[in-house]
């Protein structure tokens, strides 16, 4: 999850729709532009891989054996693109 942390309405509307659905598990998170909030709030949220921005966590997340399989953006609509962008230069196949 990039975006949507504490406080975040759309973060948490997310966060439990995965839940629900029970298809993703919520295994790495960049949830807030600032790195400190960013770390802290995924520690609160009990997420195991906690990254201070989208960058790292695309960077990241690329090199790992058990990567993501996907990525839910819940940033303001503006700065999708950013986001999107990033993690598609990634490798993940």
């Amino acid at each position: 999850m990039v975006g949507g942390g504490p406080g975040a309405f759309i973060g948490a509307v997310h966060r439990t729709a995965a839940r629900l659905d029970d298809r993703f598990e919520l295994v790495a998170a960049a949830l807030s532009s600032d790195p400190e909030k960013s770390l802290a709030a995924a520690k609160e949220l009990h997420i195991p891989r906690a990254y201070a921005s989208f960058a790292e966590m695309a960077r990241e997340e690329a090199r790992r054996d058990d990567r993501i399989d996907a990525v839910a953006i819940v940033t303001p609509n503006h700065l999708h693109h950013a986001v999107a962008e990033c993690f598609s230069r990634q490798e993940f196949m």
